[in-house]
Formats: C-alpha cells, sequence, structure tokens
C-alpha cells in the first residue's frame, strides 16, 4: 500500500472520532495524559522524528526470538509519514473524549506497536484490540489508558497496519541503520536464508503454555504487564 494512500485511509479512520485539521496548530495535550507520562516521553510523540511499526503478540514462555518492550516482534509494518505521527498524537493524546478515565474490565491484548523516535531516544505506544486500550512505554515505565470510547478507530487502525506486515529480521543482522527490520537488497535477502539454516529468527507463532501430563503439578501463570490496571500509573 502507497504512504498516501495509507495517510488518505488512516485520516479517514480517524475522522469517525472527529474532524481532523491538518493544517490547525498543534493542539493542547490531555491533561489526563499530561500527570500520566513523564514530559520527555510526550515530548517523543510530539517531535518524533521517525516513526516506527511493529506488529507484536505477547511472548510464549521460553521465547527466544526478538522482542520489542517484552512482546514477540512478529512483522514490521512500515514507516510512518509526518502527517500519520501527528494523526495519531492529536486525536489520541489531546482530545479527552478519546480516551477513558474509568477502569477497564479486559486484558489487554498486544496487536501493533509505534516507536517514536527522537534523536536516541524514543518513546512506544502499544495498540491492544479487542480489550482498547493505549499502552505507553518510556524509561523503564508502562501506562495504560482505557481507549474504549476510541474502540472502533483503533480497530481499524489495527487492520491498516497489519496488512502492510512483513517478516521482522533483526536490523544489526542486516547492517541497517534504521531499525525496519526488511531485507531490502540480495545481499540481505542471502544473510537472512544463512540465518535461517542456522537457526529460526522467531518463535512467536508457537503454543505459549507447555503440555503437562496428567500427574504434573500445575504451575501458578506468570504475572506480566497486561494485567496492569488502566486506571493507575505505573
Amino acid at each position: 500500500m502507497k504512504t498516501s494512500c495509507r495517510v488518505f485511509l488512516l485520516s479517514a479512520i480517524l475522522c469517525a472520532l472527529s474532524p481532523i485539521d491538518l493544517l490547525a496548530q498543534t493542539p493542547t495535550i490531555n491533561p489526563y495524559v499530561q500527570k500520566s507520562l513523564p514530559s520527555v516521553a510526550i515530548n517523543n510523540l510530539l517531535k518524533a522524528e521517525r516513526v516506527f511499526c511493529y506488529t507484536v503478540s505477547a511472548a510464549p514462555q521460553n521465547y527466544q526470538g526478538y522482542t520489542i518492550d517484552q512482546m514477540a516482534v512478529t512483522g514490521f509494518c512500515g514507516v510512518l509519514e509526518k502527517e500519520e505521527a501527528d494523526l495519531f498524537y492529536e486525536e489520541f493524546f489531546t482530545k479527552p473524549e478519546n480516551l477513558s478515565q474509568q477502569t477497564a474490565q479486559c486484558t489487554i491484548s498486544p496487536k501493533i506497536m509505534l516507536r517514536f523516535i527522537r534523536g536516541i531516544d524514543s518513546t512506544d505506544v502499544l495498540f491492544s484490540n479487542p480489550c482498547p486500550s493505549l499502552t505507553v512505554f518510556y524509561g523503564g515505565t508502562i501506562k495504560s489508558f482505557n481507549a474504549a470510547p476510541s474502540a472502533e478507530a483503533i480497530s481499524g487502525v489495527i487492520a491498516l497496519f497489519e496488512e502492510n506486515r512483513a517478516d521482522f529480521v533483526s536490523p544489526t543482522l542486516l547492517n541497517q541503520l534504521l531499525p525496519i527490520g526488511v531485507a531490502l537488497t540480495d545481499e540481505q535477502k542471502n544473510i537472512v536464508k544463512k540465518q535461517n539454516e542456522v537457526q529460526p529468527i522467531r518463535n512467536w507463532n508457537t503454543s505459549s503454555q507447555p503440555s503437562q501430563s496428567n500427574n504434573s503439578p500445575e504451575k501458578e501463570p506468570k504475572k506480566g504487564w497486561g494485567k496492569v490496571s488502566l486506571d493507575k500509573k505505573n
């Protein structure tokens, strides 16, 4: 999908929440968001120089593949244009009506991660569905927002970016400066092929629970970040 077409579709999806004026001045941040996040994290969202999209899922037990914020990276879904990044910031971080301060009665299910990079610093934003939420990761802190009022738009955003998904490969392995994680040249494709012959690059689509015999004791389920309360600052 061409980026210009995606910008149009993204704008149409988010216009379902409220009218968007791309020429308007930067709107004031939602006070609830402002008090919940470090100012440097917000600054990365507002002034990002690059924004990368990754598809993610909960990491299976004993997962050894690539991760981002403790989640399994299942693919790469593109580089966002500035207009797209501005749309995300305006709709989800400046308009109080698009987030709820009430506790959500559902468990976060990771779908896509946007990494907002400024300089060498970054802020990550996770989109969850069907439990509609946004989770912001910065400097070891995690804050989840109940996005129930934006559920339809979040579902559309996730579907739009999942259409562009490509298999993810380590940018370091490919000697790439930009973290896009996709083989672009024949040389890079040969590197990926050789790596796959040695060991699988990912195993995110395997079962997260090992089989147990009837006589084996049942292990206590591990508590993960997905259990965080959506009405508290973490």
